[in-house]
């Protein structure tokens, strides 16, 4: 499938952070944070609003925003939540744009990671539907272990199709399918965007691909081949989502990305001075 739509880029601090051994104090995570506003980002999911008791290293994230400066960047701000109380506190940070929301197919992880059934997912989506609408906010749908699951809950792509009906039923229009656990082939992934980009035309479907590092180029190549033109990266490829149970298999490094996107000799509008400036700072809490 051919598409037309521009490239659009998010960059994931959050997802590297949430799985490491030890916690990033707000500053450092605030200063890591302006350097990535510099870099051309469409996105940054910059950290979550959830107990510091679940995860310890997204503590303070009101305090990290606090900091960031957005007054020379087009960038928009991003923040996971997992409930109403963490959604209201999101949509109090005037510096946020976007509130992201993980679902999933699977009513197992739904309750490993939200402590939710789907019924009550989808009741947290509404209230999130109005503090959005009440703040001037973004809504942005996750679906995690989208390619499938290991908890032997029931998934195929009829089934993934019936849950973005309905959350399109509620007017999401962005949603990002999540690899989470890096279980999805490149021909599973060629398929599940295949038919989502036929059926929801509507709809833009982004990918957060977590992969080890020599099945990320055929994953990526099926996703592009299929039309997705929105990728979440993280800069070194670390990381992942410590409420699997799994290992973490790590994230789709973004310098990969770039030289992904370069051979395809796409306008990314990345400054690769301040990338790799970036990917310095990178360096300097993850050794």
């Amino acid at each position: 499938m051919k598409s037309n739509k521009a490239i659009k880029l998010t960059e994931s601090p959050r997802d590297a952070q949430q799985g490491l051994p030890y916690v990033i104090p707000p500053e450092k995570r605030a200063a890591y944070i302006n350097a990535l506003m510099k870099v051309g980002f469409d996105v940054i999911d910059f950290g979550s609003f959830v107990s510091p008791k679940a995860i310890p290293q997204m503590a303070e994230a009101g305090r990290v925003l606090s900091m960031v400066d957005k007054s020379r960047s087009l960038t928009k701000l991003m923040a996971i939540v997992g409930n109403l109380r963490g959604g209201e506190e999101a949509a109090a940070q005037k510096a946020l744009d976007i509130i992201g929301f993980p679902y999933s197919t699977s009513e197992t992880f739904l309750m490993k990671n939200i402590h939710a059934n789907s019924a009550k997912a989808n009741e947290i989506i509404d209230g999130l539907q109005d503090l959005c609408n009440d703040s001037g906010k973004e809504l942005r749908v996750f679906i995690s272990l989208a390619f499938g699951n290991p908890y032997n809950d029931r998934w195929d792509v009829n089934i993934l199709s019936g849950h973005i009906e309905n959350l399109a039923s509620k007017g999401i229009s962005t949603i990002t399918l999540a690899d989470t656990i890096g279980i999805a082939s490149a021909q599973l992934i060629d398929s599940v965007y295949s038919t989502l980009l036929q059926r929801f035309p509507g709809i833009e479907f982004g990918l957060h691909l977590h992969t080890r590092p020599g099945e990320w180029y055929a994953k990526l190549s099926a996703a592009w081949n299929a039309g997705c033109r929105w990728y979440e990266g993280v800069i070194s490829g670390v990381g992942g989502c410590p409420m699997t149970g799994y290992e973490l298999v790590g994230n789709l490094d973004t310098l990969s990305l770039i030289s992904f996107l370069e051979e395809k000799k796409v306008n990314h509008h990345i400054n690769t001075s301040h990338l790799f400036n970036a990917v310095r700072l990178a360096g300097e809490w993850n050794s």
